[in-house]
């Protein structure tokens, strides 16, 4: 069988495979493509370089670059291992030029793939040669997709110094991030606050570097190698005037409130007259304690390839715990399983506006773009997206750089560092990922108010957010002078107590009609009187979905009670009518994870729960089926909105008697002594007093 033959049978036309295109040759070049804007990333310039020799097969991605380059042969081409060396470096070449991220041959069966950069094998775990066959014609859409997903993990894994298919082990490295901590703490260099910048920008530094943003002098390996080779001096000095440019020059500052991923002053360097680093040698030895610390946690856990999603979370509190100043550093983040069954409640689409009005390190946003399929991707070159995500933080108020927003940038790094890896060979495109993913969906506020200095209604379809919750008599008398913008109209105006009902107010007006709010709210909002005006203001203009109470202890610095609040804005035909169904409530008294500083997973979620019996009523309200399964849950029960009214405690928990919550573990059951077990109790601890007396005697 000749190998036009083979091609044929298997990508005689443009064959699709899931997100790829797989493509046939047959006399067309690759200039040609190029000339014709069917294939991308390569210049005119570059094609007259290419041999006359060329691929057979190509497989591409929306933005029409090329990602597998595959090469036929006829099966007696590949029979022997000295023959199939042959053939692979007929066209290494040329999948090198092409920028080829796999390089494969096969007669047809037989699929050999490689590392068009190194020219070796590309192994699996076990160190097996990958040898998977490319033959989508022949694959289901299910198989089709499973297949494009291991190119995908194939493109990630493999660079100049790996050829091995890595396992997806979600690392999380809060461990590492505690080390660092001690360190910088035994080294005196800063405070809590600072030390976390400087793990931050550290980190950042070493994932761009393990997922190939950052290569050769300006990686980690570079700079390491000066310090094993050279001194810590050399390296810091190396990373302070040419690394860190690199890495301005790939993620430019946001104009607008000037933020990037990284804080601009490592170890708070200082400067001489003409802007060169004044190095300490104090500075100059940590920095090398941080590579080294770095390194073993890479030779003992792999690259940062794959991050857990709630490192960064975990990662704050790592340093807040050594803090004195735990309210100066702010936020209470949330629980990445709070966020993600808060997402699980709401439908997520393509073309809706979302927004969190304080999204912290920006949970909310990345876990419900995670809804949508490749929510950002390229096409012919520009960046599009098929949502639109914005996320508010408000500047800390001792004025130094915004951590939250930092945080939150760096987190959607790590969330979608397929595409920064996919093209990193682009500066052009790595700066547009930073502009237009980073630092127009994050963004920091320098004023009191922050967020709610601007309010702008009827604008996004879904509000997800756990917003701030304290007092403060600034920020409430400023925002009395605020006005809904391009109005003339006050913005708030129905008082409250806290920040906590400013912020209520603001998604309440910020909702488009018939869109949705799910938020996290204190127990003062549903108890305290001074809020009767906001229950109102909730009451008109809103149908009341779901309120379901959180266990205290759900956040890691405040033992304040939380509810989840799901709210629909009333359309125009809506507003004068009476809410047409109850209200879903739920008590729950576990998360997954455990409540306490170790956060460890459990297996018991009465929240996973709820929101499964919620996303069963909620979508079938009068089928007789969903309501029963909602009435025979002792955690839950549907209330009449008639029981909300403005002057009513909303405090869910009230429709529960006693007796019901000492069974489901809420209350405790109260227990009195009688006077005769009260002596008997006191007798005993005489008893237990006097033998350990006794047994301290026997030990002088």
């Amino acid at each position: 069988m000749s190998e036009q033959t083979i091609q044929d049978g298997l990508y005689s036309i443009p064959v699709q495979l899931d997100k790829y295109v797989c493509r046939s040759l047959g006399a067309t070049t690759i200039k040609d493509l190029v000339k014709n804007k069917e294939v991308t990333g390569l210049t005119i310039k570059e094609c007259d370089k290419i041999k006359a020799n060329r691929p057979d097969v190509l497989i591409l991605n929306k933005d029409k670059q090329i990602v597998v380059f595959i090469e036929m042969k006829e099966p007696d081409k590949l029979k022997t291992e000295r023959l199939r060396r042959l053939a692979k470096y007929q066209e290494l070449g040329v999948a090198r030029q092409v920028k080829a991220k796999i390089y494969m041959l096969s007669d047809g069966e037989t699929f050999i793939w490689i590392n068009p950069i190194t020219g070796a094998c590309i192994v699996d775990e076990n160190d097996k040669p990958i040898t998977r066959k490319i033959n989508p014609k022949n694959l289901s859409p299910e198989q089709n997709k499973e297949l494009a997903e291991f190119i995908d993990d194939v493109c990630y894994c493999i660079n100049d110094s790996n050829n091995k298919l890595m396992p997806k082990e979600y690392i999380d490295p809060t461990p590492l991030a505690q080390k660092v901590a001690r360190i910088l703490q035994n080294m005196s260099l800063s405070s809590a606050k600072n030390s976390l910048y400087t793990f931050v920008e550290f980190f950042t530094f070493k994932f761009l570097s393990d997922i190939s943003v950052l290569k050769g002098i300006y990686s980690f390996e570079g700079i390491y190698s000066i310090y094993t080779e050279q001194s810590a001096k050399d390296a810091f000095i190396q990373y302070l005037t040419t690394v860190r440019k690199k890495l301005l020059e790939l993620f430019p500052y946001n104009p607008e409130d000037g933020t990037t991923i990284i804080n601009g002053r490592i170890f708070h360097t200082e400067t001489d007259d003409i802007g060169n680093p004044i190095i300490h040698e104090s500075s100059a030895d940590c920095f090398g304690k941080l590579l080294d610390c770095f390194k073993e946690y890479e030779d003992e856990h792999g690259k940062f390839l794959y991050i857990n999603k709630d490192f960064k979370s975990k990662l704050f509190e790592t340093f807040m715990k050594n803090s004195t100043d735990k309210d100066g550093m702010g936020q209470f983040f949330t629980p990445l399983k709070v966020v993600q069954e808060m997402v699980r409640m709401v439908d997520v689409k393509e073309g809706m506006s979302i927004c969190d009005p304080a999204c912290g390190v920006g949970k909310f946003l990345l876990e419900a773009a995670s809804k949508i399929s490749s929510p950002f991707y390229f096409e012919n070159g520009k960046l599009k997206s098929k949502i639109e995500l914005v996320g508010m933080e408000k500047k800390m108020e001792d004025n130094t750089y915004d951590l939250t927003t930092i945080l939150a940038k760096s987190n959607m790094l790590i969330y979608y560092s397929d595409l920064f890896k996919n093209n990193c060979d682009s500066i052009e495109k790595i700066q547009e990922l930073s502009e237009q993913m980073l630092n127009k969906v994050i963004t920091s506020s320098h004023t009191t108010l922050g967020t709610l200095e601007k309010l702008c209604a009827d604008k996004y379809d879904l509000i997800l957010a756990n917003p701030p919750y304290y007092q403060s008599a600034a920020i409430s008398e400023a925002s009395k002078a605020v006005k809904i913008y391009g109005t003339e109209t006050k913005a708030y105006t129905s008082g409250g107590r806290g920040i906590e009902a400013l912020f209520t107010e603001w998604i309440i007006k910020s909702i488009k009609r018939g869109g949705i709010a799910n938020i996290i709210l204190p127990d003062g909002i549903f108890t305290n009187i001074g809020n009767n005006k906001l229950k109102q203001l909730i009451i008109e203009n809103c149908y009341i979905e779901s309120i379901i109470s959180l266990p205290v202890g759900t956040f890691f610095n405040t033992p304040k009670k939380t509810f989840i609040l799901t709210i629909h804005k009333r359309t125009e035909e809506e507003m004068d009518k009476m809410q047409p169904y109850p209200i879903y409530a739920y008590l729950c008294s576990t998360i997954g994870e455990t409540m306490d500083t170790y956060r460890f997973d459990i297996s018991e979620n009465d929240l996973r729960d709820s929101v499964d019996l919620y996303n069963l009523y909620r979508g079938n309200r009068e089928n007789t089926i969903a309501i029963s399964a909602v009435n025979d849950n002792p955690r839950a029960k549907l209330i009449s909105i008639d029981k909300f009214g403005t002057e009513n405690n909303w405090n869910i928990e009230l429709f529960w008697s006693d007796e019901e919550k000492i069974e489901l573990g809420i209350k405790k059951k109260d227990t009195i002594m009688s006077l005769d077990e009260f002596r008997g109790y006191i007798s005993e601890l005489i008893e237990d007093i006097k033998n350990y007396q006794e047994a301290i005697e026997c030990l002088k």
